[in-house]
């Protein structure tokens, strides 16, 4: 369970005094589009963390609902579902959650969204030791900005969340910490097994990025979870910040957790399917994000735009094995 002391940290750096006028508009935006059924807009990812984006990169959000047939109804009666709401709400409760594109309104003109629409209650038990699997808790134990509430409780109970993904983090990544560890080697540890764990476009020095852009959250952060950790005796200080965990990782552990992430990549591929139905213009996305991390112009030839899932797969096969180089 998270200590005061790390739900309070959490909530001086997500609760900003000042947020970015640009995000603020994009959540303020998707909110009244998803009308009353809307309980919170989280911002995160490479916009957030000004890590490796450009004029392209979408605003992510996780969008916070409590009932998502009336959340689809109000965006498609303000244009901005193609899809029916009962086919992407019965998508919303296979997999959870959904990747839907929002166009939204920025300080600067139009924007895209990118949301990760999902129930307050499911998201709370996905950043639980009941969650299952590793997509919203990969994804939450980084710097979030809480933009959207709509009352008291909604947003302590999404600040419980958050704290929660960060208190459980060493319960995935004890198999592959070093010896001995001090708050960059334990957070960049998370990073590596954390984007270790998806097939992603991003090449493998991504985590290294993402520490270099993150730090100032996550060091002061993730210094109160392991203090937390040692006072709970799961770690043992041996000095100079520096920890190492007070019991051994078993055999069967480490094949539980090995489990846990193979399980994770099969349900966040099984999702990509989801996503050719519920997110609009995927697959100009997934190009312009490719070529945003590799550097290099991928054009499609006919056929492969007509047909992506029949004709894209040695082309996919290719990137993946080369995206590293």
């Amino acid at each position: 369970m998270a200590s005061e002391r790390l739900r309070q940290a959490i909530r001086e750096r997500v609760l900003p005094r000042q947020p970015p006028r640009d995000a603020l508009a994009v959540a303020r935006s998707v909110v009244e589009s998803g009308g009353e059924s809307v309980l919170g807009a989280l911002f995160f990812g490479s916009r957030k963390t000004q890590a490796g984006h450009d004029a392209w990169s979408a605003y992510d959000l996780f969008v916070l609902t409590h009932d998502y047939r009336s959340f689809y109804r109000s965006l498609k009666a303000r244009g901005s579902l193609k899809r029916g709401p009962a086919l992407v709400t019965a998508l919303n409760r296979v997999l959870p959650p959904n990747q839907i594109s929002v166009l939204a309104r920025s300080a600067e003109g139009p924007a895209l969204a990118k949301c990760a629409v999902i129930s307050l209650a499911t998201l709370e038990r996905e950043t639980s030791e009941k969650r299952r699997d590793h997509f919203c808790a990969g994804r939450l134990f980084q710097p979030t900005e809480l933009l959207y509430a709509r009352d008291a409780a909604a947003e302590a109970r999404i600040l419980d969340a958050l704290a929660s993904a960060h208190a459980l983090t060493l319960s995935w990544v004890r198999p592959w910490l070093p010896d001995t560890f001090d708050v960059e080697s334990y957070c960049r540890t998370l990073l590596r097994v954390s984007l270790g764990g998806e097939i992603r476009p991003e090449p493998a020095q991504r985590a290294d990025a993402l520490w270099s852009a993150q730090r100032g959250y996550l060091a002061p952060v993730y210094g109160v979870v392991l203090d937390d950790l040692a006072r709970a005796g799961e770690l043992a200080p041996v000095g100079a910040g520096r920890y190492r965990l007070a019991r051994a990782v078993t055999r069967a552990e480490r094949s539980r957790l090995e489990a846990y992430f193979r399980r994770s990549l099969v349900r966040a591929t099984e999702r990509w399917f989801k996503y050719v139905v519920t997110f609009d213009d995927w697959l100009d996305y997934i190009l312009r994000k490719a070529q945003r991390h590799t550097g290099r112009e991928i054009t499609l030839k006919p056929h492969e735009r007509r047909l992506p899932l029949v004709f894209l797969w040695p082309r996919l096969v290719r990137y993946l094995r080369d995206k590293n180089r």
